[in-house]
């Protein structure tokens, strides 16, 4: 896949996270030029083109992103949505805050992202055999339910949805964008080892230990995934090599759905 992205222009959100970050790198081995977008500060290790400060709930932050790429690059070819938030909570004691803010960070934030870019990924993909694309890491969450997730798999319901409707939409409007989706279950993250502590906390397992002993045997495949496993398939998708994949859900979870 090296050079499959030469001369492409990627905005990855949620950069500084596990997946975010490898997705950044993967895209850039691919040679596309990556703009990471995050809410920290830059990292002193970030080593993409460019990086920018982004509240993904706010729609003029993502205005404000979005014109920063055009002024500095003059296109955005590849528009991956990363950051995501997790509440693990029974859903009895769940708060309306922590509901809000779940929706806020996960679908909120694809929706305005993929509308303050749909201008500037639509030009872009004029010029492409296949069209942009816009990427979307959902979950197996989207899919299927799970204990201590209402809130959660809610969300990511909603913005597989969104997918397809945004996909079918600017087919009908005739725009050169494709638009699909990632699902991936348990990945070796931050995000994971919280979800673990909080099984513990509310009693499913005595310990983290003994929650994370039973992730792997969970998945047919015999291992959680790491980072690169979910990347890879990003820059799949980001390819032309999958021009024919569009409204698309790419579940990429060891045979974790498949039982």
């Amino acid at each position: 896949m090296t050079g499959a992205l030469e001369g492409r222009i990627a905005l990855v959100t949620g950069c500084t996270g596990g997946i975010g970050s490898e997705i950044s790198r993967q895209l850039a081995v691919a040679g596309a030029t990556v703009v990471g977008a995050d809410l920290p500060d830059r990292p002193a290790d970030w080593s993409g083109a460019d990086y920018l400060k982004l509240d993904v709930t706010d729609e003029g932050s993502w205005q404000d992103a979005v014109a920063a790429v055009d002024q500095k690059f003059g296109r955005l070819d590849i528009l991956v949505h990363v950051a995501g938030i997790v509440v693990v909570e029974k859903m009895e004691t769940t708060t309306i805050d922590q509901w809000r803010k779940q929706m806020a960070v996960n679908v909120d934030g694809v929706f305005l992202g993929t509308k303050s870019a749909t201008a500037l990924l639509r030009r872009s993909g004029e010029n492409l055999p296949h069209g942009a694309s816009v990427i979307v890491i959902s979950s197996v969450a989207g899919k299927i339910g799970s204990p201590l997730h209402v809130g959660y798999c809610t969300s990511k319901g909603a913005a597989t949805l969104f997918v397809k409707a945004c996909a079918m939409e600017f087919s009908a409007l005739g725009y050169k964008i494709r638009v699909n989706s990632v699902h991936p279950s348990g990945v070796k993250t931050g995000m994971v080892d919280h979800i673990l502590q909080r099984l513990v906390d509310n009693g499913f397992a005595a310990s983290v230990e003994e929650a994370a002993a039973g992730l792997a045997p969970a998945h047919p495949i015999g291992r959680m995934a790491d980072p690169i496993d979910i990347a890879k398939t990003v820059r799949f998708l980001a390819s032309d090599e999958a021009g024919y994949m569009h409204g698309s859900e790419l579940i990429v979870d060891g045979g974790f759905t498949a039982q």
